[in-house]
C-alpha cells in the first residue's frame, strides 16, 4: 500500500509535466492576469507575488532538487534523504500554493506528505527527478509571464555618477 502513495505521486507528476510541457498551466494563466484565488498580494497588485514565486520556484528548481539528487548519490542513508527533503520544502508547500501555484502547490505537498513511503534510494532518486522536471518547467513558464519590460526604470549607474549623487547629498 505505501508503494500506491508513491507510485500515484509519480503518475501526478508526469500528468502534469505531460500537460504543461507546449501548453500553458491553468494557474500560470490565471496569474498573469492577475488573479490569484488566496488574495495573496498587497494594495491590489500581483507584482511582488510573481517576484516572490519567481524566486522560490527558481530557487526549488536550481538548487533544492538538484542537490537532493546529489545527496542521493553520496552516503546518505534513505531516512536521513527523507528528512532533508522534508526540511527543504516544508516551507514552500503551503507558500507557493497561497500565492497561486495551486496545481504545483498541491504536488508539493504531496511530496511533502508521501515522501516518508519511499522505499528505496532508487524510488527516491525516481521521483525526485521528476519534480526537478515539473519545477524546471513551472519556472520556464513563470519567467515567461515576469513583466520584464518594467526594467527599463532601473537603470545602471556609473562609478562616478554614483560619487556625484554621494556627493550631492552629503551637501
Amino acid at each position: 500500500m505505501s508503494n500506491q502513495k508513491i507510485s500515484t505521486l509519480r503518475d501526478k507528476i508526469t500528468e502534469e509535466i505531460e500537460k504543461i510541457w507546449i501548453d500553458e498551466p491553468h494557474d500560470i494563466y490565471a496569474l498573469k492576469n492577475g488573479y490569484i484565488p488566496s488574495g495573496a498580494g498587497v494594495k491590489g497588485q500581483y507584482f511582488t507575488v510573481l517576484v516572490m514565486l519567481g524566486g522560490l520556484v527558481r530557487g526549488l528548481g536550481i538548487h533544492t532538487f538538484p542537490q537532493l539528487l546529489q545527496f542521493a548519490k553520496e552516503d546518505f542513508t534513505l531516512n536521513q534523504l527523507i528528512f532533508i527533503t522534508k526540511s527543504s520544502i516544508r516551507v514552500d508547500c503551503g507558500v507557493i500554493e497561497y500565492f497561486g501555484l495551486t496545481t504545483y502547490g498541491k504536488i508539493l505537498k504531496d511530496l511533502y506528505d508521501c515522501i516518508d513511503y519511499v522505499k528505496s534510494k532508487e524510488e527516491f532518486t525516481d521521483i525526485m527527478s521528476s519534480m526537478f522536471t515539473l519545477t524546471n518547467r513551472y519556472q520556464l513558464w513563470l519567467h515567461q509571464i515576469f513583466p520584464w519590460h518594467l526594467s527599463i526604470f532601473f537603470k545602471k549607474t556609473s562609478p562616478d555618477r554614483l560619487l556625484e549623487i554621494h556627493n550631492k547629498l552629503r551637501e
